[in-house]
């Protein structure tokens, strides 16, 4: 059987004798590698391509939000990719579906544009608005407060979700605008010390040897309480130039008094009355001196102390100034008339103590350290932007670093001067401390009244979001969930009033029973600043 022959076929030519068979050289390996080397290369442009192609029949387009999240598909026709709704659908686009209200302007007395205080009809509640229970202009005046730019129109736009469900789905949380009390306040810094007119610190009043000691660290005293008994040579000294110069003065008195009767019975000249009366004279001046220089080391003597026999006189010089009591305790040895007490000259409590017997002291040296506890002094260190708001008699809060209650009091001194080194101006608030349990040398910090609102107008911080010259929050419109109304946000400037940890405070811009959003409305003002770097709405191009 003879064989059919195609007309692509062609003879192949047989190796010529004597050559020898060799492999093709694009067959070789490094040539397969280069091959290799290539797709990934071959790959990209592939896709790029792909792309571009993908890129000129779709206008360069990026898949619509709804797609993205799984909502309901919309007609690639209906939808306006600026504001992320339906074009049908959306009342930016076309204001015509919710028109908006008449515009009034910004509000120079409150700071916000379409102020809602001085047209409660723009408030978004179904019942009678609300206004504020208390003077808001007062209080935004009251000290300096972030303001709005007046040129700002952020607030004339509004957000709109397709659904209510999608509100759910973006993270968005509400809330009901309310009032609850805030207070307007300087914080400052602080310290508790004792009130420096109320801590002694005790030493000698003459150099000497400590006798005894009666009172430690901790102990309570009551003013006049002798804490110890120094033994000091230069008191006995004093002690005997009274006694000396009493038992003078008995002498000459007696002696000019006999002068006296003398000389009225001629029997002696005038002129030794006369110096008789000198004499006495003299002693009395040298009581008079001894007696002083008793009570400069603080003793007190009694008017009737020279009637005494001179006896009697020394025995009551010797334990001058020691009580009773503490007499009675002293060994029966102690016969030294040099002994004098170291006394508290207030009630209080010893709260230090450098002394033991038998040591020698002289007057630089404290012993004792008393302190009356029942006051002590808040120093605030306020800073030099809050100085102009501090006047005296302004409520002051105070809580110390370790937890403790909250402290009530009034600042009674402001400093004339900044400090030079803390910039800082210093203020004064005597705190009682009848308990006894604030502590001396206690750090904390205060906060210094300016106004206090019970009934004021609050929202969740983060309820309230800002950019450079505006502040916002964002309030649900009061038909949202009517079944043919759009699920709107309307943007509304806010003048900011007083915070704390949780709540802050909103002079003008919103009415108690409005709802607006908290959680997720940084997800609004992301929205609106999105739109507002587009070109325009593309709905418009088609």
């Amino acid at each position: 059987m003879s064989a059919i022959a195609t007309p692509s076929a062609r003879p192949v030519a047989a190796p010529a004798a004597g050559t020898e068979h060799r492999p093709n050289p694009a067959l070789r390996p490094h040539g397969l590698m280069r091959i290799l080397n290539g797709l990934p290369n071959l790959i990209v442009f592939t896709l790029l391509g792909g792309v571009l192609y993908l890129g000129h029949h779709t206008g360069w387009k990026l898949p619509k939000l709804s797609a993205l999240m799984g909502t309901t598909a919309v007609s690639a026709d209906d939808w306006c990719s600026e504001h992320l709704v339906p074009e049908s659908q959306c009342v930016e686009c076309k204001p015509e579906l919710f028109p908006k209200g008449k515009p009034f302007g910004f509000c120079r007395e409150h700071g916000v544009a379409e102020c809602v205080i001085h047209h409660p009809e723009l408030a978004q509640t179904k019942e009678s608005p609300q206004l504020p229970k208390y003077d808001t202009t007062k209080a935004i005046r009251l000290m300096a407060r972030p303001e709005n730019n007046s040129r700002n129109t952020m607030h004339t736009r509004r957000v709109q979700f397709t659904s209510a469900e999608s509100v759910t789905k973006s993270g968005i949380d509400v809330d009901v605008v309310q009032e609850r009390p805030m207070t307007d306040a300087i914080t400052a810094n602080g310290e508790l010390r004792f009130n420096p007119t109320r801590v002694a610190h005790l030493s000698a009043r003459v150099p000497g040897t400590v006798a005894f000691v009666f009172k430690a660290i901790g102990d309570t005293v009551q003013p006049g309480d002798t804490l110890a008994i120094v033994d000091a040579a230069l008191v006995g000294q004093a002690k005997s130039q009274l006694l000396h110069a009493t038992v003078q003065v008995k002498l000459k008195h007696n002696a000019a008094l006999r002068m006296r009767g003398l000389t009225n019975t001629g029997a002696i000249a005038q002129k030794s009355l006369i110096e008789a009366e000198g004499d006495l004279q003299e002693a009395e001046v040298s009581l008079i001196s001894a007696r002083q220089s008793l009570t400069n080391l603080g003793f007190e003597i009694p008017s009737t102390f020279e009637n005494a026999d001179p006896k009697q006189i020394a025995e009551n010089l010797r334990f001058l100034g020691i009580p009773k009591s503490l007499m009675e305790s002293l060994p029966s040895t102690t016969s030294t008339a040099n002994l004098i007490p170291v006394k508290a000259p207030f009630g209080g409590v010893v709260v230090s103590s450098e002394v033991v017997a038998g040591e020698v002291v002289d007057t630089t040296k404290s012993l004792f350290t008393v302190a009356d506890p029942r006051t002590l002094w808040l120093t605030l260190n306020v800073p030099q932007e809050g100085a102009k708001y501090v006047k005296s008699g302004l409520k002051v809060r105070f809580r110390t670093d370790d937890g403790g209650p909250e402290i009530l009091g009034q600042i009674t001194w402001i400093s004339p001067s900044i400090d030079e080194q803390t910039r800082t101006l210093r203020v004064r608030v005597v705190v009682a401390n009848a308990d006894g349990k604030l502590r001396d040398n206690t750090f904390g910090s205060g906060q210094i009244v300016l106004r206090e609102e019970p009934n004021a107008v609050v929202v969740p911080r983060e309820a309230v979001q800002s950019i450079a010259d505006a502040h916002f929050v964002f309030v649900r419109d009061k038909n949202y969930f009517d079944k043919s109304a759009p699920k709107v946000f309307h943007v509304r400037q806010v003048r900011i009033g007083a915070k704390d940890d949780q709540f802050v405070e909103l002079l003008a811009g919103v009415l108690p029973g409005e709802v607006i959003a908290t959680k997720g409305s940084a997800v609004l003002l992301a929205q609106l600043q999105r739109s507002n770097l587009g070109a325009g709405c593309a709905c418009h191009d088609h």
